[in-house]
């Protein structure tokens, strides 16, 4: 969502006007479910996606339509994906194009999403069904994370954001480099977490929320994990590993996941075992990290990473 408001930002302060375009129901095979994006200006698609294919298309189509004939409103628009449409998916999906007006105004909601989206609590994006305006709120009386809601007498599908948390990746290699910007793409705030000053460099981690040096050691001295918090540790050797285990087996993570050998991992369990550390603690733990999909390079090892925090994510919402 940072991503997607910046981009409005910047479409904002180049004067562009533009649609966001939010898929906010869908029925049958369409190719993604409520809550996805996408930005349009007069020249076609600028970010996001709703599901590619022949409804994207027609989607990014009609908002450019609307913006060269200067129709500044939003509006909806339900496409049809049955095969009688020619389209294979099958069902049909509603779409709401929300028009945002190039200048102040947008500038203005686009510093109040990202101001929400960094202040660590959740918060709600709200967009009017029909006519209407963009807003943010903090607080919503909705059960679940999206759902229509009616506020000052305007109906709106809202969507809340900065509920999940954020992850904690102990250990900066090869694979932290792939894994970090990956993630970031995935909407997860990561804070990166290595002993060595040389490694612990913002500069290479432009997309994480920190980058700090600590003492893996003095952990809970240097950071606060909690229950919606997720936990990688790829560290350069099983004490230190082990050391980031004993910091976070006495957190309330929703995940705890170690890269490494098998080897290296049983030496660091092990450890834990001789100091009193009991096996149902130690199950919490996911050791090797990721999905098993044959990974072997650095990049590959981050892609079964992150499928395996989407997965956990998704658990999260059920």
């Amino acid at each position: 969502m940072k991503n997607l408001f910046q981009a409005i930002k910047k479409a904002a302060e180049e004067n562009k006007a533009c649609y966001l375009a939010a898929l906010i129901e869908s029925e049958g095979s369409s190719p993604r479910s409520s809550g996805a994006y996408m930005l349009v200006d007069a020249g076609g698609l600028i970010y996001g996606t709703i599901g590619g294919g022949a409804m994207e298309y027609a989607a990014v189509k009609q908002a450019q339509q609307h913006l060269q004939s200067q129709q500044a409103a939003s509006f909806e628009q339900v496409y049809d994906l049955s095969p009688a449409a020619g389209m294979a998916c099958g069902g049909s999906c509603r779409v709401q194009f929300c028009y945002l007006a190039a200048g102040e105004s947008t500038l203005q909601l686009a510093d109040a999403v990202l101001r929400a989206a960094s202040g660590g609590r959740p918060w709600w994006l709200l967009l009017p069904l029909g006519r209407g305006s963009l807003r943010v709120a903090g607080a919503l009386p909705l059960k679940g994370r999206r759902g229509k809601f009616t506020l000052d007498g305007v109906d709106y599908y809202a969507e809340q954001y900065g509920y999940d948390g954020l992850v904690y990746v102990f250990g900066v290699g090869h694979v932290a480099r792939e894994l970090v910007p990956l993630l970031g793409r995935l909407g997860f705030g990561c804070v990166v977490l290595d002993d060595r000053a040389e490694f612990a460099d913002p500069a290479v981690f432009p997309m994480a929320e920190k980058v700090e040096q600590v003492s893996f050691d003095a952990l809970a001295q240097a950071c606060a994990v909690q229950a919606q918090d997720y936990a990688v540790v790829m560290t350069r050797g099983h004490v230190y590993d082990a050391q980031c285990e004993r910091y976070l087996l006495n957190t309330p993570a929703c995940y705890i996941g170690i890269m490494g050998s098998r080897n290296k991992a049983r030496m660091a369990r092990e450890a834990l075992l001789a100091e009193g550390y009991t096996e149902a603690q130690l199950a919490r733990i996911v050791t090797p990290i990721g999905l098993a999909i044959g990974s072997e390079t650095p990049a590959e090892i981050a892609v079964s990473i992150a499928a395996q925090l989407i997965q956990v994510r998704a658990a999260k919402d059920k």
